[in-house]
């Protein structure tokens, strides 16, 4: 099955302006995603970006940059699937095939691990009633909403002030990475499917970079703990 690995890098980010190119220990955000593309060793790894700056970057790094994205998928508003028809209106015009699967690579997750997204591969591969396939992560279960400053629980927490985690049972968090079957003629809000394989992965692999205290935080776990993160980055491969 021909798949490419796809790092979406829209310039336009509101709460840590350029975030997708700030350095990261040494390295911008986007080219952890790019050197984990190409150790997963795909058949193309190609960066979505409306700049050209960024671009320049992408394709330093070793990511292809065929084309910038069309103004309606680098909106504001723009969803994953605003992409996905970006690339089937777009691959054709340049001549590119189109790929049976994509690995989303999000860069504002800098961690990732090999072996669970070479599974999640495997998986749409060697079984076609999965849609596609996450990695994800444990998360807190016990969680509230905050309105007008009253807590108010989000789970049944059974009248009781303290609850025990196993009581609620695990969740999991999502949107680190994803592999997905392209399919250009059915793209939609829901390209991901209702059979998602889903492979746990560590805590690490979950850090997300949305504002300038998620980068402070994961700069300094980078820098600060090299060999914990090690197995998860792929920068001097």
């Amino acid at each position: 099955m021909l798949t490419y690995a796809i790092i979406p890098a829209r310039s336009g980010s509101k709460g840590l302006p350029d975030k997708n190119i700030r350095p990261l220990a040494g390295h911008p955000l986007l080219s952890y995603s790019i050197t984990f593309a190409k150790a997963l060793g795909v058949d193309r790894v190609i960066c979505s970006t409306d700049s050209e700056a960024y671009a320049e970057i992408a394709r330093r790094y070793g990511a292809e940059v065929p084309f910038l994205r069309s103004d309606f998928a680098a909106a504001d508003t723009a969803m994953e699937e605003d992409i996905l028809r970006d690339f089937a209106d777009q691959f054709p015009r340049h001549g590119i095939p189109a790929p049976d699967l994509m690995v989303w690579l999000r860069p504002t997750f800098p961690f990732r691990d090999l072996a669970a997204v070479q599974k999640c591969i495997e998986v749409l591969k060697e079984k076609p009633d999965f849609t596609a396939a996450r990695t994800v992560c444990e998360s807190e279960s016990r969680l509230y909403s905050l309105e007008g400053g009253v807590l108010l629980p989000n789970f049944d927490d059974m009248g009781k002030s303290m609850i025990r985690r196993q009581a609620i049972g695990t969740r999991y968090k999502v949107f680190s990475t994803d592999v997905l079957r392209f399919r250009p003629d059915a793209i939609n809000d829901d390209f991901l499917g209702r059979k998602v394989f889903g492979i746990e992965v560590g805590k690490l692999c979950g850090l997300d970079i949305d504002d300038s205290e998620d980068f402070d935080i994961i700069e300094a776990i980078a820098k600060g703990a090299p060999d914990l993160v090690a197995p998860y980055t792929f920068q001097s491969r």
